[in-house]
């Protein structure tokens, strides 16, 4: 079909004759006569009516009219759209995180992104209200713990990987063994993390495969208020050194130690829905990369002892 008789068709509709369509498109009379009649010829149909004053559109010119000015919108919208990659590799980008790794990314993410990306829209929370959001494209990509088998149809690519550790009152003894593990988890209640975080099933995973009965009611889904039953000497908790991080928890709050042995490992990935493309997601995932290996694993050497020379990144 020829846009330029598309164009010329929907003007004498949107104008009410020839000679106005022409007027609007600076085009002689006899132009617009052409287009028209050669738009018709193609098509096989008539569609528009000249027997009558103004001109109108058949039933044929009218279902044409309403599928062009549809058609000549989403034209118009493209081309906005294009424009704005003049100015930035990518017009616009919203990006969701899960909680546990935000502190550590928000700050800096905005700044690595900045003249790469034009509008950019940054959310923290659980990744389950994520997950429709990611699929229906209101979120382009979610930064998470979660695996494969939490996305339908998603692409991950993995970030970093770190060991799931113990988190105790300051002054606690860590365990040697899973014998000292059975006696910490009967002597004192654990605080657990939500259970629809991976962190949470992880950890319960590995406590049933090593017969561990653990107690307490206590359940968050926000690390701040886990660590501070920890930190009170209420209870014990299993964590990571992100969510640690994250919480402004170090080494002289808590004692922080590693499973006594078979430590349970955490993977941060990046997901995204792959009809989307993967450039936006590969400059993320090394924006984050950096942050990763630049700010926040000195910064947990630091704070969380022998147990972060385990967090890596995964290139």
């Amino acid at each position: 079909m020829d846009i330029r008789g598309l164009e010329i068709f929907l003007a004498v509709c949107e104008t009410g004759g020839l000679t106005t369509a022409a007027r609007s498109l600076d085009v002689t009379q006899a132009a617009v006569s052409q287009h028209l009649s050669k738009l018709e010829r193609d098509l096989g149909l008539l569609l528009v009516d000249r027997s009558v004053r103004p001109p109108r559109p058949t039933t044929a010119g009218e279902f044409l009219r309403r599928r062009a000015r549809k058609l000549f919108g989403d034209i118009s919208d493209m081309e906005i759209g294009l424009q704005r990659y003049r100015d930035n590799d990518i017009p616009e980008l919203k990006i969701g995180l899960i909680e546990s790794v935000a502190a550590a990314l928000l700050p800096h993410l905005v700044h690595r992104l900045a003249g790469k990306v034009g509008n950019l829209s940054i959310t923290s929370g659980t990744t389950h209200p994520m997950v429709p959001e990611l699929v229906r494209g209101e979120i382009d990509m979610i930064i998470t713990s979660e695996q494969a088998d939490g996305f339908d149809g998603a692409e991950l690519m993995p970030l970093l990987t770190e060991p799931v550790v113990l988190c105790l009152p300051r002054g606690r003894e860590a365990p040697r063994d899973w014998t000292d593990m059975a006696e910490l988890a009967s002597s004192l209640d654990m605080v657990r993390y939500g259970r629809k975080r991976r962190v949470g099933r992880i950890v319960e995973h590995q406590f049933e495969r090593f017969g561990i009965d653990t107690h307490g009611s206590l359940e968050f889904d926000s690390s701040f208020a886990v660590f501070d039953q920890v930190r009170n000497g209420l209870a014990w908790t299993a964590t990571t050194p992100l969510c640690l991080y994250c919480a402004g928890i170090s080494a002289e709050d808590v004692t922080i130690a590693a499973f006594p042995t078979a430590t349970p490992v955490r993977c941060i990935n990046l997901a995204w829905m792959p009809e989307r493309g993967g450039a936006a997601a590969k400059l993320v995932a090394q924006a984050c990369r950096d942050i990763f290996s630049e700010i926040v694993i000195p910064e947990l050497c630091k704070r969380a002892g022998p147990v972060a020379d385990r967090v890596r990144i995964v290139l």
